[in-house]
C-alpha cells in the first residue's frame, strides 16, 4: 500500500514541502513539536493534516479528509464498513479507536481508516450506518517522542535543534516557529536560539540582557 497523498509520503523530510508552507496554512503544535500543514481538502469541517515532527524535520502522520483521494477501489469514502472489508485489511478496533471513530489494521500497520458512525457527527449522514470518512497514515511508532537529555553538555556550544532539544522542549517548553522566515526559536536562561527550519541547524546565539549576539553562524562558517 502507497502511504502517499498529494505527492507526500510517510518520512518524506520539511525540505521536500518547505514551498507549500506558510504561517497561513501551517501551525505549530508545541505539545508533540509538530508542524500542521493544512494542504485545504476536507469533508465538511474535518480538515486533512500532514504533521512534521520538528526533532526529526520528518512526515511523521497524514490524515486525509478529501472526497476526491482514493486510497482502494473498496476503500472508497462514504463506503459502508463491511465484515469482507475487514477481513481483507485486518481492520479492528481497540477501546480507544472505538470511542473515537477509527479502525486500525494488522496488515498496514500504518494505515488507519477514520469512520462516521452515522449518528450526525457529519451531517450528510445520519442513518445509523458506519462509513469511511478518511484515511491516517501514521508512522509515530518509527519516532521518538521523548528525548530524554540533550546531546551537548554545554547548550551555547550547540550546533543543531537536536543538540539541545530536550532543554528547549521539556525543561523550558520555549520552542516557537516562524514559518515564513524558515525559523525555529528557543529561549534557555538568557539566551535566545535561532535555528533554521529546514536543516535545523543553528543561526545564532543573542544574549537577551545585553541585546548581543554571543555567536552568529553563516551555515558553514562560524564568525565569532
Amino acid at each position: 500500500m502507497k502511504y502517499e497523498y498529494q505527492g507526500i509520503k510517510l518520512g518524506d523530510s520539511i525540505e521536500k514541502i518547505i514551498n507549500l508552507l506558510n504561517n497561513e496554512n501551517t501551525s505549530f503544535d508545541d505539545f508533540y513539536s509538530y508542524l500542521i500543514y493544512e494542504p485545504g481538502s476536507a469533508i465538511e469541517d474535518i480538515t486533512s493534516k500532514i504533521h512534521v515532527y520538528l526533532y526529526t524535520g520528518t512526515v511523521v502522520r497524514i490524515q486525509i479528509f478529501d472526497e476526491e483521494y482514493c486510497l482502494a477501489e473498496d476503500l472508497r469514502i462514504g463506503t459502508p464498513i463491511s465484515k469482507e472489508m475487514i477481513e481483507k485489511y485486518g481492520l479492528y478496533e481497540d477501546d480507544i479507536a472505538e470511542d473515537e471513530g477509527y479502525y486500525e489494521s494488522t496488515k498496514y500497520k500504518e494505515l488507519v481508516i477514520d469512520i462516521d458512525w452515522g449518528t450526525g457527527r457529519l451531517e450528510r449522514y445520519n442513518d445509523m450506518i458506519e462509513r469511511i470518512i478518511g484515511y491516517e497514515f501514521d508512522g509515530q511508532d518509527e519516532i521518538n517522542l521523548n528525548i530524554r537529555k540533550d546531546e551537548v553538555d554545554n547548550y551555547l556550544e550547540c550546533k543543531n535543534l537536536k543538540d539541545i532539544f530536550h532543554s528547549l522542549r521539556f525543561k523550558e517548553d520555549s520552542l516557537e516557529v516562524d514559518i515564513d522566515k524558515r525559523e525555529i526559536y528557543g529561549q534557555l536562561d538568557n539566551y535566545k536560539f535561532t535555528f533554521d527550519l529546514v536543516t535545523r541547524d543553528i543561526k545564532s546565539i543573542q544574549n537577551l540582557e545585553t541585546r548581543e549576539f554571543l555567536k552568529t553562524y553563516n551555515w558553514k562558517n562560524i564568525i565569532f
